[in-house]
């Protein structure tokens, strides 16, 4: 299958690329012990697989592409583990309060229609359930924002700051907890320092500069994912734990 960077591949990307989106994974296995999982837009699986192995009950993989999905059942299909095409926003296959924990990494940034998609996390999870998800505070993953009003992802059709984010998971689930990777002091998520420093690495154009960037731009490689409460600065993501009413 095609490899893009908005469908991480294990040894296919870069190493901090690749422990941005393994971290999460693992994170996300503390939660599922025994567990009925679905893992949103899973992509290409293997952290289905991760979850499976970690002791869920059952683990559901679902993603919009069926490239996707196929590459799943061939590379990563283990026994309690299953792969399927859906649509994040439109889970009709899916009964009501099918799952203990759901999982859904990198995906919000990318759908039209995020109130659907919200009405489906909740409705697809029991009440009491976890609702686990991620995405990039825009401040970090979009310097030109404000002036270009989109983001720079041509793949993202919105992106978040902290209180965005929070306010419209609020909509439908009590926030349990935040947590973050890679913590940035505010200085530097300051756009015009992020400009400066960008366009000096640009210029210099050694890989040494772009290391350097990059690493600082993620706390030095530092993405396990921590309480927000225990860090200052802003995250590079924001990882929401939240919490389906349970009337």
């Amino acid at each position: 299958m095609e490899f893009t960077q908005e469908r991480m591949m294990p040894g296919r990307y870069p190493v901090l690329t690749e422990n941005e989106h393994l971290a999460r994974y693992l994170f996300a296995e503390q939660m599922v012990k025994g567990k009925r999982v679905a893992d949103i837009a899973c992509g290409t699986g293997y952290g289905s697989e991760m979850l499976a192995k970690a002791g869920a009950r059952s683990v559901h993989g679902i993603d919009l592409s069926e490239e996707a999905v196929q590459f799943s059942l061939e590379h990563h299909n283990v026994p309690n583990a299953a792969f399927s095409v859906g649509n994040a926003q439109k889970l009709t296959a899916i009964p009501d309060g099918e799952y203990d924990v759901v999982v859904s990494f990198e995906t919000i940034e990318h759908l039209p229609n995020v109130e659907s998609y919200l009405d489906e996390m909740s409705r697809i999870l029991r009440p009491g359930g976890t609702f686990l998800v991620s995405t990039p505070d825009r401040r970090l993953s979009s310097v030109m924002h404000p002036f270009l009003g989109h983001p720079a992802n041509p793949h993202h059709v919105r992106e978040y700051i902290e209180r965005e984010l929070l306010d419209l998971l609020s909509t439908r689930f009590e926030i349990n907890a935040c947590y973050g990777q890679s913590f940035i002091p505010p200085l530097l998520v300051f756009w015009p320092v992020q400009v400066t420093i960008r366009t000096f690495c640009r210029i210099l154009g050694a890989s040494k500069a772009r290391d350097f960037k990059d690493n600082l731009y993620s706390n030095w490689g530092n993405v396990d994912v921590k309480p927000k409460e225990m860090r200052s600065g802003i995250p590079k993501f924001w990882v929401i734990c939240c919490v389906r009413p349970e009337k």
